[in-house]
């Protein structure tokens, strides 16, 4: 019997991870190369289609992440991480750094504080810079900026690859993926869960199952997290308020803007930002609106011309730059400033709750932290293989592309992925068109 067969018949194995965003691809992952049998249960018929769908693409070093969190410590870990499996997996970053620009007397007071804090944390390499200085790296810049605090650990990647690269590294290493499985109750008995989906996947399909039996839960379900939770228990310690950031997305000849200019933050947010993707557009947002619907990823047009006039302001040149599109993203907000991450033994369940808006950044540092949870528990000393050596898994550095930028997939391995995140899917057409008329 395979492993296929076995997920037909409830018997799937050691995890079984629900949510197939930016974090669950990466606890996915994470957990497989760590020698455990797991499933990655995802509810759409495409991965990355919730929050990990519509983020800026930054990854971010987390000074402004409260001491002594679990975000902090998972960010913490994630720049240890990120350079060398973004090398070995293919996928590209542009590690540009950013600025924080004071324009008032006030934001001017704010920056030794941030200073301090990234030293705090041992990036000893930011510095606050003049005003001359700061015209010297930024020189289209809006006139009156009074000074700056240069943050050089920030990475501009790229949003949509980074999750099916996680994923297509631990499907490489016997990892079994599930969409259009959404997962809607469970039970546990004598150590292990048995999952109730909610499935359209065609009676043929090979991974089509209505329950799955594991023996531990990982709840990666971002946006509907919460609403998993209830499986685990009644008492969920924490609700999801969804966060909408609104962008806009600008065609700009190059040099205008090269690193991520980004106001000083506040305690609510970080402000909008400007910088350039990684295919040579320049981003213009996000905001922070707070809404009840999870699915309401829409763009207002008052919304999408205060932030073209917030862009004008911060880089004039951008005024008549025309517009290539706009997208809305969702971030998992709670009624914490802190991650909610938390294993329960004695339930074999891992809560992976209100990861906000940094889990691009933390993604990898997460499943690490989750995977440290599970191998020091019970588990870990039973269940999985250590002997394993792991195999490789790069992206090709072509991605062959199919449709419209409305309508694009690209396909891995077998696996046709909808090409989901709007900067990806603008960024993949330009490149082909730009190659296209290279021939």
């Amino acid at each position: 019997m395979d492993d296929m067969d076995k997920i037909r018949m409830g018997l799937a194995a050691d995890v079984a991870v629900i949510g197939g965003g930016v974090v669950g691809a990466a606890v996915f992952r994470e957990l497989v190369l760590h020698g455990y049998k797991v499933i990655l249960l995802e509810k759409d018929a495409n991965v990355v289609h919730g929050a990990s769908s519509g983020n800026s693409g930054i990854a971010c070093t987390g000074y402004d992440a409260p001491i002594g969190s679990i975000e902090r410590r998972c960010i913490r870990r994630a720049m240890e991480l990120n350079p060398t499996v973004y090398r070995e997996l293919g996928l590209p970053s542009a590690p540009v750094g950013s600025l924080v620009v004071a324009w008032t007397p006030d934001d001017l007071a704010v920056l030794p504080h941030i200073v301090a804090a990234n030293h705090g944390i041992g990036d000893t390499h930011v510095r606050a810079l003049c005003p001359h200085e700061v015209y010297a790296m930024e020189p289209h810049l809006a006139t009156g900026a009074l000074g700056a605090v240069f943050v050089p650990g920030e990475v501009v990647v790229e949003p949509w690859l980074i999750p099916i690269a996680y994923l297509h590294h631990g499907l490489r290493n016997g990892g079994t993926l599930c969409t259009r499985h959404k997962v809607v109750g469970g039970d546990f008995d004598e150590g292990i869960w048995t999952l109730q989906c909610e499935t359209d996947a065609a009676p043929s399909s090979s991974s089509r199952a209505t329950t799955v039996r594991a023996r531990v839960v990982v709840n990666c379900a971002g946006l509907y997290s919460d609403i998993v939770e209830q499986i685990h228990t009644p008492a969920v310690p924490f609700h999801i308020r969804p966060r909408k950031g609104q962008y806009i997305v600008l065609d700009a000849p190059p040099g205008i803007v090269t690193r991520v200019v980004q106001p000083v933050p506040t305690d609510r947010t970080k402000g909008v930002f400007v910088f350039r993707s990684l295919y040579g557009h320049v981003v213009v947002g996000p905001t922070a609106e707070d809404q009840d619907a999870r699915d309401d990823f829409s763009t207002t047009p008052e919304t999408l011309d205060m932030l073209r006039a917030a862009a004008a302001k911060v880089v004039p040149a951008l005024a008549s730059c025309a517009v290539v599109g706009s997208y809305a993203g969702l971030r998992p907000a709670t009624e914490h400033r802190d991650y909610q991450i938390e294993m329960d033994e004695a339930r074999q369940w891992v809560t992976v709750g209100g990861i906000r808006s940094t889990g691009v950044t933390a993604s990898l540092g997460i499943a690490d932290y989750v995977a440290s949870l599970i191998d020091a528990s019970h588990l870990g000393h039973v269940h999985r293989d250590t002997a394993r050596c792991p195999t490789p898994f790069s992206l090709p550095p072509d991605l062959e592309c199919q449709g419209t930028s409305d309508t694009m997939t690209v396909t891995l391995d077998g696996v046709v992925h909808k090409v989901s995140h709007p900067l990806s899917r603008w960024g993949l057409s330009k490149r082909s068109q730009t190659m296209t008329r290279a021939l």
